[in-house]
C-alpha cells in the first residue's frame, strides 16, 4: 500500500508540474460619485403619454452614487506543447461590486476570453472574444480609463470588444521596437439586409379631415450582415516614445455588425519624459481619430432619399505626473468630440483633473473632478473618490 501511495503521489506531482494551475487575477474599483446634471433648454424627451405636451424638457438633477468601474475577475494560464509553442488561455468576467446586474448582462459578463497558441518567435494567435487592435493601440493615453471620465464617455468611439474574434499579435519586429496586431470578427451569417432605424408613422388628421401631423416614412440603414469585421494596428515603443496607428472596419459596438460605424482610424502618441531623461515622473499623451457612420435613408414615392451622416472626429490630450518621493500622482485630461455618432452639431467636451495615492503596489486611492458637456443635450459636473485594488 505504501508503494502504491508513493507511486500515486509521484504521478500527481508530475501532472501538477506538467499542467500548472491557472493564475487568478482581477481588480475591484469602487467609487462614490456626486453628479450634477443640467439639461439644455432645447433638449426634449418624449413622456410616453397621450396627454399634451408629449415632449418636455427634463428636470435638472443631482445625486450621489456608488459605481463599480470595470471591476473584474479572471483566470489565465499556459501549457507547453513543444519547445517553442505553448497553449495560452484566459477567462475574464466583469462583475459589479455595487449591484447584481450590469445593464441586463447579469452578475458576471464576458470580457476578454480566449484560447490560443503562442510561439517563441512567430507571435500569438487567439480565438474568442477580445478587445480590438484599435482599442488596444490607445495604450495609456487615457489617464481616466475605467472611470466616469473614460474617453468613451466623452464620445470617443471605437472602444470595442468583439465576439467571434480571430487575432494575431506579432512579437517586436527584429531590430525594431515595432509590433503589429490584426483581428477579424466573424459575422457567422450569410444574408444581406437593411436595418430598420425608425418605423413609419401614419398621418394624424383633425376632426374635419385636414392633416394635423403628416405621415413620416420609415428610416433604414444599409447593412451587409454577411460581411466580417477587421481591425489592424501598428505601434512603435522605445526609450519613452510611443507612436501608434489603427484602423477598424465593421467591428460594431459589442459585436460585428451590431453598431452603425462603418470605419474608424486612430493615431496615438505618448511621451514618458522620465525615460527620455527630461522630467522624471511626467507622461504626456495625445490621440486623434475619425469615425464614419453608415448613412440613413427613406423611401419616398418609390425613390431613395439619403440622410448623410457627418464624420465624427475626436481628439484628446492628457498628462500625468508622479510626484517624486511621495505616493501621490496628479493628472489632467481634455477630450473633444464633434458630431458625435455622426449627428451634426452634437459636440462633446470633457475636462477632468484628479489625483492618485498609491497605498502599495496593489491598492490605489482616487480623487477627481470635472465636467462633460454635450451640446443640445446636457452638462454633467462630476466629483468623486474611490479605491482600486488589484490582485
Amino acid at each position: 500500500m505504501k508503494k502504491i501511495a508513493l507511486v500515486s503521489a509521484i504521478a500527481l506531482a508530475s501532472i501538477t508540474a506538467a499542467h500548472a494551475a491557472p493564475t487568478v487575477y482581477g481588480k475591484v474599483f469602487l467609487t462614490a460619485d456626486y453628479t450634477d446634471t443640467n439639461y439644455d433648454d432645447n433638449y426634449l424627451v418624449n413622456k410616453g403619454t397621450t396627454s399634451a405636451p408629449n415632449w418636455v424638457n427634463p428636470q435638472d438633477e443631482s445625486a450621489f452614487k456608488l459605481n463599480s468601474n470595470q471591476s473584474r475577475i479572471g483566470f489565465k494560464g499556459e501549457d507547453d506543447l513543444t519547445d517553442t509553442t505553448k497553449l495560452v488561455y484566459q477567462l475574464e468576467y466583469g462583475i459589479d461590486v455595487d449591484a447584481d446586474t450590469n445593464n441586463g448582462k447579469g452578475q458576471f459578463y464576458s470580457r476578454n476570453t480566449y484560447v490560443g497558441l503562442a510561439h517563441n518567435t512567430l507571435g500569438t494567435v487567439l480565438a474568442g472574444r477580445h478587445d480590438t487592435p484599435l482599442k488596444l493601440v490607445q495604450n495609456k493615453v487615457d489617464v481616466f480609463n475605467d472611470s466616469l471620465f473614460d474617453m468613451a464617455n466623452a464620445g470617443v468611439s471605437g472602444e470595442n470588444r468583439a465576439n467571434n474574434t480571430l487575432a494575431y499579435q506579432s512579437p517586436a519586429i527584429v531590430g525594431m521596437p515595432v509590433s503589429f496586431m490584426a483581428a477579424t470578427a466573424l459575422s457567422e451569417t450569410d444574408t444581406d439586409g437593411d436595418v430598420l432605424v425608425t418605423a413609419k408613422t401614419e398621418a394624424v388628421k383633425n376632426a374635419d379631415g385636414t392633416i394635423k401631423t403628416p405621415e413620416k416614412p420609415a428610416v433604414y440603414r444599409d447593412r451587409k450582415v454577411k460581411d466580417n469585421g477587421y481591425s489592424l494596428s501598428l505601434a512603435y515603443d522605445q526609450n519613452g516614445i510611443y507612436l501608434g496607428g489603427a484602423y477598424d472596419k465593421d467591428m460594431g459596438a459589442n459585436n460585428v455588425n451590431t453598431g452603425v460605424i462603418d470605419n474608424t482610424w486612430r493615431l496615438v502618441a505618448g511621451l514618458d519624459m522620465g525615460k527620455m531623461n527630461m522630467v522624471p515622473g511626467l507622461t504626456l499623451g495625445a490621440l486623434y481619430q475619425q469615425s464614419q457612420y453608415y448613412d440613413n435613408y427613406s423611401i419616398v414615392n418609390n425613390n431613395r432619399v439619403n440622410k448623410a451622416s457627418e464624420d465624427e472626429k475626436s481628439w484628446l490630450i492628457s498628462g500625468k505626473y508622479k510626484i517624486t518621493d511621495t505616493p501621490w500622482a496628479v493628472k489632467a485630461q481634455y477630450v473633444n468630440t464633434t458630431d458625435e455618432k455622426g449627428v451634426k452639431d452634437n459636440d462633446v467636451n470633457e475636462i477632468a483633473v484628479g489625483g492618485e495615492y498609491a497605498f502599495n503596489k496593489a491598492t490605489t486611492g482616487h480623487i477627481y473632478a470635472g465636467q462633460i458637456s454635450r451640446d443640445n443635450n446636457k452638462d454633467d459636473l462630476i466629483v468623486g473618490t474611490g479605491i482600486e485594488y488589484k490582485f
